[in-house]
């Protein structure tokens, strides 16, 4: 190898630029996060070759470029193997060091490992229940499922990747043609009944809302109403200051004293209208119903059309599709999320042909069930779903326990009761799996999940456990062993030596 080259490997300064290049790749993905979420960062940033444009404090820096955390890993592991093999002489004062190096370099290469090789999927059952499949929530793939018997399916699936707008999918397992008409990585699928419903509860509210600051004389009437409704006071406050009342502390008197003068009493019946339309838009806009999730999207979707002054009308809203679902649906694309606690709901509206003609189009979402396709005596059901691995055996959860600590929503202990049955081993046991103990088998770790309360009363008989496939596994346990053992042998052979010089003065 070259000289000028082997020098530079095992440089010292090649060391303190690559620990610099990873201060300010932590630092930038760090601000980076509150623009572009955490799961985008650690994927463009931690996970990847190099960096290409960024976005920090809400500006986009296009041209930036950087060493992601793949190129600078690599490049210590292979300046610290360097630097050991050169400077490595084989002695035992020297074997603590040597082993120390060895260990760190372990935990480096694990790292890089766990990164580009661990798969992480869930798997989401109810109490009786029994699946074979773990799934992944972030990738998803589109579904054909056809029965072939009680016990078996046929499924054909296509991964995310390939579904792109315009492509023609053919396979010899189904009976027809499918071509996407239409695909979004990100989409609400509202009910166009719940959201005309919607739109007319929001109108007569609205109206109501104008009817009662219509005139003057409506004035001092609505400000004896906020004594029944606190909420409204501070409201009243903020608009009698906005037309120059210093004393707003009795709102009736305040309000008395602007009806009597023309030129303020309008400015307040108009600030107060707007006001009030904002906050029930934003009420609508921001409604959260895991009860009727369609009654909320659809109350999303009319405040849209209100706020930007379009009709909430069955002629606004078209279905997404001609066929299934999708018929009685109206489709809202939204931009992708990017940040942990959310994802996006990708969609795609189908043109199924068979015989040299199109069925009709079907919509698919993760948010809709999977829906019948029929083609003369064959029916094949189709779905939008998150992309699954099926396993060699299966697992049925027996029993879910869900504990938090009293008077608060801390988890305390979840735990989930399950039988394993594996028909190649012929195993059929049962285990528990729980917060602080997993279950490893079939070179997957099953890890129980920590419910939030809102889920724990949506399905108080559920269980989620965390499946991670990592190949790298036990490369952190070695790892620092083996730096400990370095350390260790290190400190006592300097120590052993120490003594021995001591006595060794002592006795001359």
């Amino acid at each position: 190898m070259n000289r000028s080259l082997w020098k530079f490997l095992t440089s010292l300064r090649v060391t303190i630029v690559l620990l610099g290049l990873a201060i300010v790749l932590v630092f930038i993905g760090t601000v980076a996060q509150a623009d572009e979420g955490l799961y985008q960062v650690q994927n463009r940033y931690f996970r990847h070759w190099i960096v290409i444009g960024t976005t920090l404090w809400g500006y986009k820096m296009p041209w930036f470029v950087w060493p992601g955390g793949y190129s600078i890993g690599v490049g210590l592991v292979v300046n610290l193997l360097a630097a050991h093999i050169k400077r490595f002489h084989w002695s035992m004062s020297k074997l603590g060091i040597q082993l120390t190096h060895v260990g760190i370099i372990i935990l480096l290469v694990g790292q890089l490992a766990t990164d580009m090789l661990q798969v992480e999927s869930h798997m989401t059952f109810n109490e009786g229940e029994t699946d074979n499949y773990i799934e992944r929530a972030r990738y998803h793939e589109l579904a054909f499922t056809t029965d072939l018997d009680k016990d078996q399916q046929q499924v054909v699936a296509v991964p995310e990747p390939l579904l792109k707008q315009g492509e023609t999918i053919n396979n010899s397992k189904l009976p027809f043609t499918v071509k996407l008409q239409t695909y979004g990585g990100n989409g609400d699928v509202v009910s166009i009944a719940k959201t005309m419903d919607a739109g007319n509860k929001l109108t007569a509210a609205l109206g109501t809302l104008e009817a009662e600051f219509s005139s003057a004389d409506q004035l001092v009437p609505q400000a004896q109403r906020v004594a029944e409704t606190p909420g409204r006071a501070e409201i009243w406050r903020d608009a009698l200051r906005g037309v120059g009342e210093t004393d707003v502390e009795d709102i009736v008197a305040a309000a008395k004293r602007v009806a009597a003068d023309p030129a303020k009493e309008g400015k307040l019946r108009a600030d107060l209208k707007q006001r009030f339309r904002a906050g029930m838009l934003m009420r609508f806009s921001n409604m959260s119903d895991d009860k009727d999730p369609q009654m909320a999207s659809g109350m999303r979707l009319a405040a849209e059309r209100v706020s930007a002054g379009q009709p909430v009308t069955e002629a606004s809203l078209p279905p997404a599709s001609t066929e299934g679902a999708g018929a009685h649906m109206t489709l809202r694309p939204l931009p992708e999320v990017k940040d942990m606690d959310t994802r996006s709901f990708p969609y795609a509206v189908l043109d199924i042909q068979a015989g040299g003609k199109s069925l009709g189009t079907w919509l698919v979402s993760e948010a809709l069930r999977e829906q019948p396709i029929k083609v003369g005596d064959k029916t094949v059901y189709v779905s939008l779903r998150g992309e699954r691995h099926y396993l060699p055996y299966s697992i049925k959860l027996l029993h879910a326990t869900h504990k938090v600590y009293a008077g608060s929503d801390i988890p305390k202990d979840f735990r989930s009761r399950i039988l394993i049955s594996n028909p190649t081993t012929k195993e059929n046991r049962e285990t528990e799996i729980s917060m602080n103990d997993p279950l490893r088998y079939g070179g997957l770790a099953f890890y129980q999940y920590q419910m939030t309360k809102d889920e724990l009363d949506r399905s108080p008989g559920q269980s989620v456990l965390q499946v991670v496939h990592n190949p790298s596994w036990l490369a952190p346990y070695i790892g620092c062993i083996v730096v400990a053992a370095g350390m260790l042998w290190q400190f006592l052979h300097h120590l052993v030596g120490f003594i021995t010089k001591r006595r060794t003065a002592r006795t001359a």
